[in-house]
């Protein structure tokens, strides 16, 4: 079946002017395939106009005689690609289709359409391995675990497997160098990115990253991580784990292996507050690391709202983790959600906080029930508008209760207005990481 088989990845794209990343989940199934000898190539759509993407799609399965297509599936594509392979089956009705990453994980059934020949919502790879060195006829499918297939035609379900704690293959980073030029985050420049965790110990509501893995938060060998980081062909790196900083020593291991084997690289990483708050001494060695940017999840600045949230943080721990990173010259992004509930004094505190402790680096979203986390079940019964091309963190999917859905947004985009224009023209001057500046310049 192997040497039949010809792989199309596809990344679909969406809206977003604050960053283009790597497609690193299709990278890693390119490098299995590679590994496997499949011949394997990925069309992210990021790199291309959003004109004629239909036509610019069939005509390049027709050229490269692609029978396998693989979409990689989040909360704001489901639609798309339900509606795209449809499209794709109409012209080319032999072709596989099958869809998996984070959204097929999660909300499989939402899947299980005529178009669609396979949901892929295990944890690793192993069964796509399998899948690709075997065949795709039921019985053998039958034997696997996390896919959903169809067998005269209705669909099986198969429970996941078991949690993993590392990759079965390295990445094909080929997607990556070959699209560097389109590549960047919005006034950081262009990044790499690494993942060295699975799923995240912590249980925030509006969060569904907590229930990946099965829920098993794992983590890959410290030192496979370095290792990787060293081979990267790139000197800015992002490790997009939910919480880089969760295990002290391991942090610590991490930055004393990049600093004597002298890799000199810059670091961009999540942590949560309560953990830079009581954990300041680990700062300097990760600086001297390459560590200048720590995203923290900081989502509110009351400690009502952070426990509707179950951040399982508090107000003061926000602030004292904001100011232990400006102190150590790391610059904090601070992530923040938006409540339905906000009012319009809520909007002034928030940006008098943001203000108050000299955050530059900010990021807002919407509280958004994404389908599948624990904020959906709660709030289900009161969503709007809610389809997947508005499940991005900059739509309402609840009504607010406090003012009007265009008074709401009017506030949500006047927000940015206060804050974007001055990290531009900090960056413009050289000074957007020099952490103890507070003015324009």
């Amino acid at each position: 079946m192997n040497e039949k088989i010809k792989v199309l990845l596809i990344r679909p794209k969406y809206s977003s002017i604050v960053a283009n990343l790597e497609p690193l989940g299709l990278e890693y199934l390119s490098g299995l395939a590679g590994e496997l000898g499949i011949e394997c190539d990925i069309h992210d759509e990021f790199q291309y106009s959003w004109i004629g993407r239909l036509g610019r799609m069939c005509r390049l399965i027709k050229k490269g005689g692609y029978n396998f297509i693989g979409f990689n599936a989040n909360a704001n594509t489901v639609d798309y690609i339900k509606n795209r392979a449809g499209q794709l089956k109409k012209r080319f009705p032999d072709i596989t289709i099958m869809v998996g990453g984070p959204e097929a994980e999660l909300n499989y059934r939402d899947f299980c359409c005529d178009d669609i020949d396979l949901i892929y919502h295990d944890n690793g790879l192993m069964t796509l391995k399998s899948m690709w060195e075997n065949g795709f006829e039921s019985e053998k499918l039958e034997k696997h675990t996390g896919i959903c297939f169809k067998k005269a035609g209705k669909w099986v379900i198969k429970e996941k497997g078991e949690p993993v704690c590392g990759f079965i293959n390295k990445p094909d980073r080929s997607a990556f160098y070959k699209g560097l030029k389109k590549n960047f985050i919005f006034m950081k420049g262009k990044y790499a990115l690494s993942k060295a965790s699975f799923s995240c110990p912590f249980g925030c509501c509006f969060c569904y990253c907590t229930k990946m893995n099965s829920g098993k938060y794992t983590e890959r060998d410290i030192m496979e991580v370095v290792d990787e980081v060293e081979e990267i062909k790139h000197d800015k790196i992002w490790f997009v784990d939910d919480t880089f900083f969760f295990d002290k020593e391991r942090v610590r291991t991490f930055c004393e292996e990049i600093i004597s084997r002298g890799i000199k690289k810059t670091f961009m990483a999540y942590a949560r507050a309560d953990f830079i708050a009581a954990n300041e001494d680990i700062l300097p060695l990760a600086y001297k690391a390459g560590f200048r940017d720590i995203l923290v999840g900081l989502e509110a600045i009351t400690d009502e709202q952070l426990d509707i949230y179950n951040k399982q943080t508090s107000k003061n721990e926000n602030i004292v983790a904001i100011k232990n990173l400006l102190d150590n010259n790391i610059v904090c992004d601070g992530l923040f959600v938006i409540s339905y509930t906000a009012t319009r004094q809520d909007y002034r505190n928030l940006m008098k906080f943001v203000k108050d402790n000299n955050l530059l680096w900010v990021v807002f979203g919407i509280f958004t029930p994404y389908k599948g986390t624990d904020a959906y079940d709660e709030y289900k019964d009161m969503l709007i508008n809610f389809r997947s091309s508005r499940l991005d963190g900059t739509h309402i999917t609840i009504k607010p209760t406090n003012m009007s859905s265009f008074e709401f947004m009017l506030r949500y985009y006047w927000i940015h207005v206060l804050t974007y224009p001055k990290i531009m023209v900090r960056t413009l001057f050289g000074t957007a990481y020099d952490t103890k500046k507070k003015g324009w310049f």
